[in-house]
């Protein structure tokens, strides 16, 4: 019958300074203190993403007046362009009809409202 051999490893030598288990004591706190500032670092990040979301909308709602605002004043600066272009086309129709009127007829109160604003009728 064949004899069989058990090969066995080499011991390996225990170093007295550091035991096996302070090297796993050591890497496993690492790992929890990583963790715990892995978490930390979390919990700031999320807080500062909240910050800066309330920011966000602070200024989606600013700049929502501000549309709001443009769109009043445009409106407001479409209707000033229309009563000028108004003014220009039929003012000076008027006012020549009104001199005309107060020459024609000797109307003194017609001839004072031109004279308010500057406008004196003379016949030709």
């Amino acid at each position: 019958m064949p004899r069989i051999e058990f090969i066995h490893s080499a011991p390996v030598p225990d170093n007295p300074t550091m035991p096996k288990h302070l090297i796993s004591t050591a890497a496993c706190s690492l790992a929890v203190l990583l963790s715990l500032w892995f978490l930390v670092s979390s919990w700031s990040n999320q807080s500062l993403q909240r910050g800066l979301q309330s920011q966000q909308d602070e200024i989606q709602a600013h700049q929502l007046t501000i549309q709001g605002q443009q769109q009043q004043l445009q409106a407001q600066q479409q209707l000033i362009d229309s009563a000028s272009q108004l003014a220009n086309q039929v003012g000076p129709s008027v006012i020549r009809d009104l001199a005309t009127l107060q020459l024609q007829n000797k109307n003194q109160k017609i001839a004072a409202l031109l004279k308010k604003y500057g406008i004196e009728a003379k016949a030709n």
